[in-house]
């Protein structure tokens, strides 16, 4: 019998995490939480040699793998430089790269160790690493059927610049991954945090500089929105929140710049035909969640962007009413994507 819940983080005191385990708690289910610091400090994984077992050792308790009822894998195990007694280490190149290194190939040992021991995972691995990549994820959402933007992948600026022409100037661009950049470090207090979001662009931005070196982005078309969607999947349900971004400046662009601002939200029933065409693209990306952004235009078509497999939905379930925390809870206790929700914490 499968008896306790995995949850993997990137911070245990992240707010989605705990949010999640009050819902586990209030259901009577037994949970571990697992980030770097109590991995370093009294976290090991072994394997005997006598079997195909896989022992999870935690302080003085042992787990064998195969006997977890399921793991949440909630953001990657990722050192930073600010956190407590790593901050000489950091100053070290050589040795704080070696150092990270080996944290990811730790955390890497244990998400492979839990799928071959039959672990439900959310997600599995190795896709919710490999369904990140956007090009590939476009690909498969088109031959899912949904409508996606026209997409170039490309460091040549040249090239950027014919395909923003082509779309009547108007185009926006988007980084493959994350940029973020605290500014001021020396004074936490007065701290600003620099982010790269999506932005409009014109050929002009697209300018050879002098002492300029490009990196790979995504330029897309401008696609004119009357509102925008996040979709969270939870194995089989799908629960979808209207962003009515057009609303605030700043959100035009890319909503998340708005985020904490006066943008409107409100829950959103979706056309059967979308919501079962993101459920295939999900199975087709051998994911069993997954945070979506779709855009709504002014003539009513739906237009996906992209779908994130640990994408934030916390502020979603908050401002949109939606039960996503007790689903995800619902889909760890019962180990699989199709489970019922107790009634007392169904929508």
């Amino acid at each position: 019998m499968r008896l306790m819940i995995l949850i993997l983080s990137h911070f245990a005191q992240d707010i989605t995490v705990v949010r999640l385990t009050r819902v586990l708690q209030d259901q009577g289910q037994e949970f571990l939480v697992l980030d770097p610091t109590a991995m370093g400090r009294e976290v090991s994984l072994a394997l005997d040699g006598q079997g195909p077992s896989c022992i999870l050792r935690v302080g003085g308790r042992t787990f064998e793998l195969s006997q977890l009822k399921s793991a949440w894998l909630w953001r990657s195990w990722q050192r930073f430089h600010d956190e407590p007694g790593l901050t000489e280490l950091a100053a070290r190149p050589a040795d704080w790269k070696f150092f990270r290194a080996e944290w990811r190939s730790f955390h890497k040992s244990l998400v492979l160790a839990l799928k071959y021991s039959n672990t439900f995972c959310v997600n599995p691995a190795p896709m919710g690493g490999a369904a990140e990549e956007k090009c590939g994820q476009l690909l498969v959402a088109a031959q899912c059927g949904l409508r996606i933007p026209r997409s170039l992948y490309t460091a040549k600026l040249s090239l950027a610049r014919e395909f923003i022409h082509s779309q009547g100037g108007k185009g926006i661009y988007k980084p493959f991954t994350s940029y973020v950049d605290l500014k001021d470090v020396h004074d936490l207090a007065s701290a600003r945090v620099a982010r790269l979001y999506t932005n409009r662009v014109q050929e002009e931005d697209l300018e050879e500089r002098d002492g300029l070196i490009p990196s790979p982005g995504i330029f897309q078309p401008y696609v004119e929105k009357s509102l925008e969607l996040r979709i969270v999947v939870v194995g089989e349900k799908v629960f979808a929140c209207a962003i009515h971004s057009q609303q605030n400046e700043r959100g035009r662009s890319d909503w998340r710049r708005a985020v904490n601002q006066s943008v409107q939200y409100e829950p959103y029933s979706l056309p059967a035909e979308i919501e079962e065409k993101l459920l295939l693209l999900m199975r087709r990306l051998q994911l069993v969640f997954g945070s979506v952004d779709m855009i709504v235009t002014p003539e009513g078509e739906y237009v996906f962007l992209e779908v994130n497999p640990a994408g934030q939905f916390d502020w979603i379930a908050h401002f949109g009413r939606l039960p996503i925390y007790e689903c995800l809870a619902a889909m760890l206790v019962a180990g699989r994507t199709n489970y019922t929700v107790p009634a007392a914490h169904a929508a």
